[in-house]
């Protein structure tokens, strides 16, 4: 992820930043200093942050200043104490613990989608895997047995109009859709909140699902191609009619997710999968997607 740094204050160059840059890690805060013809400029990776931290040091009334005293009255001398801030270890889990903090949702999706691929990877006899796929599904023989969908309703087996988003069939499968899902998700986690995001994963994973079995019948088929069509499609519509920073996508992007989209549709990926791309999901998620912005957009232009 790359992190859009916000500058906060400048200060001295013989001014020890070291306590202020331990304790912000330690909160999960990502920041740096960069020294400059200025001084040293302390930066933070979020615009919400940097406000309130910079009206929290014009408030402090030398409490930098204690903070220094007090760490050399533990005995850590500054070099120390930033050797402490940089604990690779401790940095690391500050900085996941804060991406969960603020994109719950998005990684979620993610690590499902992870647990999906490893049971379909070690679930050789579909053991487990049958209960998440849109229709009945288990081995018979040497043969995959597909029942209709019909069969898992009427057994009031509800969730498998959703699940299936997180069966994914190889490596390749799960790290272009997890990609993806990291880079439209948290856009539309941070702009709208983790609810909203929750909800549209949930109605575009059923209608992308329902595309793909209304379009190709009783199959074996599974992942977040759909949801991130369904994303993508959301974004670009609805930056259209409502610009904002995080809504907004590179053309670039745009242009190379409809490009794989068309390719896909001519068969040309197919020669290289044991199966084939379910293509109905990736446009009906596509459709979806921006018809939910069309209305997510008018909802609240009405209410303003």
């Amino acid at each position: 992820m790359t992190v859009e740094w916000h500058k906060v204050e400048v200060f001295s160059v013989e001014f020890d930043l070291s306590p202020l840059l331990f304790r912000l890690r330690r909160d999960g805060i990502d920041c740096r200093v960069t020294e400059e013809a200025s001084g040293q400029w302390l930066w933070v990776g979020r615009s919400d942050i940097a406000v309130s931290l910079k009206h929290w040091l014009e408030n402090q009334d030398g409490e930098l200043e204690k903070m220094q005293s007090h760490a050399k009255a533990q005995g850590l001398a500054p070099e120390q104490m930033a050797s402490a801030g940089e604990n690779f270890l401790l940095r690391k889990c500050s900085e996941f613990l804060a991406l969960v903090r603020h994109f719950p949702v998005t990684l979620g999706t993610i690590f499902l989608a992870v647990l999906g691929a490893a049971l379909v990877e070690f679930d050789s006899q579909f053991h487990w895997i049958g209960l998440f796929t849109f229709q009945p599904v288990r081995v018979v023989g040497n043969q995959l047995g597909l029942a209709g969908f019909q069969s898992g309703w009427d057994q009031l087996q509800y969730w498998r109009v959703f699940t299936p988003v997180f069966l994914h069939f190889g490596i390749f499968h799960i790290l272009f859709n997890g990609l993806w899902i990291w880079e439209f998700g948290r856009r539309i986690e941070l702009r709208f909140g983790s609810g909203f995001l929750a909800l549209t994963i949930l109605a575009v994973g059923v209608a992308s699902n329902s595309a793909q079995y209304l379009w190709q019948g009783p199959s074996l088929f599974g992942g977040l191609s759909g949801v991130l069509y369904a994303l993508l499609g959301f974004l670009w519509i609805h930056n259209r009619l409502r610009p904002h920073r995080l809504t907004t996508l590179p053309p670039g992007i745009i242009g190379f997710m409809l490009f794989w989209m068309v390719l896909c549709m001519s068969g040309a990926v197919n020669v290289f999968l044991e199966g084939s791309v379910a293509n109905a999901a990736h446009f009906g998620g596509l459709i979806s997607g921006m018809a939910l912005a069309l209305l997510t957009a008018k909802l609240r232009s009405s209410k303003q």
